[in-house]
């Protein structure tokens, strides 16, 4: 990602084009500096939200109602797509809690992966979980391992570094207490447990996680306190024909009204590079209120500075995080359930890997501001849907989904000599993956080796052999401890 990812514009530069009374300003951030607060505790996932919606959902229905079986060749999208939005108005809704002034939402107060590394070396346990912060950001470690990939010559692609001055992107992961809990009693992130189940020629397994276990990776950009104005990238579907694609290819550009003057709920046009017209911009420019976001308190800005020691504006005290999108899991099939929830300029007509069917069923109970993202799910790997072990790449269609601010930047991710798509030759671009076919192949000892759509055999003796399967859970491959 580079530097171009977040841009900011002076309100000076930006006056003559809209009209911007600082006066009034709605959000009045309070003791963003490291004062005494009371610690945030966990709250359960809340499945009283959105009436109908029942959670953890029956396996029998996902697999055999919703995914058909394992014969339909089309899927209940609206059922599909009904239950991801009523997991999106559990993860919003209000925790009853704050931090430095600002309401929590109820995954924001979720245990982090620092969290659990820290509860699983320390020996505490999720009910004692008092942290004093919001989740720390860190980088994206699919990036990293994309370029390690890349300079080892197994992408014919390279990758932006995600390491140059002034990157402001950066994500979170975070599991619901029930998955934290799981994580911590068993050890899950030790490496010394870990390497004690792999036995050569097996395939062996972390015990798998309650079916009311959820995880989420929440993706930020992160905007300076000083802007009154900045100017982000905004996803506009994939490119035709699929290939690599980094932010600085989107050439689709929205503004962000950070003193909340502008109208709120606006659907938003983008604007390509150049020089857009005054009327241009006023049509590309939203109120900050359009995004889930925080401020960063004093702690978590210097988290951010010791990561990125080179860069040439450090994060400060008022900065704001603005989530952009973010990766949610649920336990409760055995492959789990995948969604991608990401902010669109215009939520009722969203680009690809959503639709206007997946907009449609939005639920009334959604705040404004959560109400601003689109939906992409993957439910299975493949259509029709394929069972644990035993399944095929022939005679299937691909499912697609992905989150657009993380994948479409990852290379090559097939190849016919290193990494062959059983699915499809032409399946190679990040824009043609899907959540559930990478996930199946986190295992330990770690490899990283991510894959566009196909079917994944959990059983496959070739690929897993020797490897202890982590439950579809890179974040355990990512965030190992002794």
């Amino acid at each position: 990602m580079k530097t171009s990812l977040l841009k900011a514009i002076t309100i000076a530069g930006f006056a003559f084009l809209i009209a911007i009374p600082l006066y009034q300003c709605q959000e009045k951030p309070t003791n963003l500096g490291a004062v005494n607060q009371v610690a945030i505790k966990p709250v359960p996932f809340p499945t009283n939200i959105v009436p109908g919606f029942k959670f953890p959902e029956d396996t029998a229905t996902i697999i055999n109602d919703w995914l058909g079986g394992y014969t339909a060749p089309y899927f209940d999208t609206v059922q599909i797509y009904q239950h991801a939005w009523g997991i999106w108005a559990g993860l919003t809704a209000p925790s009853g809690q704050s931090w430095m002034g600002q309401e929590l939402l109820v995954y924001e107060t979720w245990p982090g992966i620092t969290d659990i590394q820290a509860m699983i070396e320390n020996n505490k346990f999720v009910s004692s979980m008092a942290r004093t912060g919001r989740v720390p950001l860190s980088r994206p470690n699919q990036l990293e391992h994309a370029q390690r990939r890349a300079k080892a010559g197994l992408s014919a692609i390279p990758v932006d570094s995600i390491n140059e001055e002034g990157s402001d992107f950066w994500v979170a992961v975070s599991y619901d207490p029930t998955a934290a809990n799981h994580a911590v009693t068993n050890k899950l992130l030790s490496q010394s447990y870990l390497a004690s189940k792999v036995r050569a020629g097996e395939i062996n397994a972390i015990p798998a996680f309650p079916n009311t276990s959820i995880t989420i990776k929440p993706s930020f950009l992160v905007g300076r306190v000083s802007d009154k104005v900045v100017k982000i990238p905004a996803w506009p579907g994939p490119p035709n024909p699929a290939a690599n694609f980094p932010d600085t290819d989107w050439n689709s550009w929205v503004y962000v009204d950070m003193t909340q003057t502008k109208p709120s709920g606006k659907s938003v046009v983008p604007v390509p590079n150049g020089n857009p017209t005054p009327a241009q911009i006023a049509a590309a420019t939203c109120n900050l209120g359009d995004f889930i976001y925080y401020r960063l308190d004093s702690v978590a800005a210097a988290y951010l500075n010791k990561q990125e020691s080179s860069q040439g504006v450090k994060a400060q005290a008022g900065d704001v995080a603005l989530l952009v999108a973010m990766h949610v899991t649920t336990k409760e099939i055995s492959n789990w359930t995948w969604q991608t929830f990401f902010w669109a300029p215009d939520p009722n007509n969203p680009p690809l890997p959503s639709d206007a069917v997946a907009a449609a069923q939005r639920p009334s109970q959604l705040s404004a501001a959560a109400s601003h993202y689109a939906v992409s799910t993957t439910y299975a790997m493949v259509r029709p849907n394929q069972p644990i072990t035993g399944g095929t790449n022939t005679g299937v269609n691909a499912v697609i989904g992905y989150n657009p601010y993380l994948e479409p930047n990852l290379g090559q991710l097939n190849d016919p000599k290193t990494n062959p798509n059983n699915l499809s030759p032409a399946y190679m671009w990040g824009v043609q993956s899907n959540c559930m076919s990478c996930h199946a192949q986190a295992y330990y000892p770690a490899n990283f080796i991510y894959t566009a759509d196909q079917y994944v055999d959990m059983r496959n003796p070739t690929f897993f052999n020797g490897t202890v399967q982590l439950d579809f859970a890179w974040s355990i491959a990512q965030n190992l401890v002794r």
